[in-house]
């Protein structure tokens, strides 16, 4: 499992990041697609598990080829060809320099300090303002860069594939369209959004590898709030119907903690034992009449 928390928001680091990405942690076996389909996938070229290693990582996946593989099961049950899908993966499986992606950054210095902030453009300005470093010229593929940039950013990403256009892919995200208007270019994805495609999230899959899961792609923060008050509004709205009160703690004129405090009927004993068996409550409270418990309170502590 990956903690995005480790490199979130963090360029410096990538290299790092795509070491974790290429380590072998999945079975072959174990993964929810038919063996025999991942043979077939094999033999005609679609995926490369373990490359020519001889240490028998054939048995086992790395994160970059169980994405991979999930898009090839999206693609197949779409009723794209093996021809069709080799095409793609010639596309998205190409390789460009790091210096390439460093400089490309520079020209997009507006939306990437949208997404990460002004720091990033200052390590970017430092990189290649540096002596010759023999790094620029690593090549790394498209797929990779962008599942990179997935996990560090926290930015929902998918892939759209048409069948009416051999090869050709569209990765695309909110931070994308932004790109688009940045160069004064929003056409281009409005035209393609009017086709027929197939829209694979990648970060649903990339979701599935996470710590946190699906929680790792959550709507960003609002620019005018602090990330304590975005947690504080997602509380107000997460089941509002059954919160009774919130309290904010404070410490050093900073929310330190948010107890919320839901009230919730219960209609039988053995619901109740369910409540308590999630273990999501911190401090719970029974209401009683006539000898039947009828709801409870539970009041949960949220540190922030």
């Amino acid at each position: 499992m990956i903690n995005r928390v480790s490199f979130e928001n963090n360029p410096s680091e990538v290299e790092k990041l795509l070491n974790v990405l290429n380590e072998r942690v999945f079975l072959k076996t174990e993964i929810d697609i038919v063996y025999s389909d991942l043979v077939n996938w094999e033999r005609y070229n679609l995926l490369s598990i373990g490359g020519d290693s001889d240490k028998g990582d054939w048995k086992k996946l790395n994160y970059i080829e169980y994405t991979w593989v999930k898009i090839i099961q999206e693609l197949r049950q779409y009723g794209f060809t093996y021809d069709e899908i080799l095409l793609c993966k010639t596309e998205i499986f190409k390789l460009v320099k790091q210096g390439e992606l460093i400089e490309a950054s520079k020209v997009d210095s507006k939306n990437v300090k949208q997404q990460l902030g002004s720091e990033a453009i200052e390590e970017l300005n430092a990189i290649s303002d540096s002596n010759y470093d023999e790094n620029l010229n690593i090549e790394i593929s498209i797929f990779e860069t962008i599942m990179a940039s997935a996990i560090i950013s926290g930015v929902k990403w998918s892939f759209l594939f048409f069948k009416e256009m051999p090869g050709f892919y569209f990765p695309i995200s909110t931070e994308a369209f932004r790109g688009f208007d940045l160069i004064n270019k929003p056409g281009i994805p409005m035209e393609l959004l009017s086709k027929t495609f197939l829209s694979v999230s990648l970060s649903d899959i990339i979701s599935n590898f996470l710590v946190d899961g699906e929680n790792s792609y959550e709507e960003r923060t609002i620019s005018i709030l602090t990330k304590n008050e975005h947690k504080l509004l997602k509380q107000i709205r997460k089941g509002y119907n059954d919160v009774k009160s919130i309290k904010i703690r404070f410490k050093n004129d900073q929310m330190e903690m948010i107890e919320v405090t839901t009230l919730k009927k219960v209609k039988l004993e053995s619901r109740l034992l369910e409540h308590i068996k999630k273990g999501d409550y911190q401090t719970i409270s029974i209401d009683t009449v006539d000898g039947k418990i009828v709801n409870f309170e539970n009041t949960q502590k949220i540190k922030l």
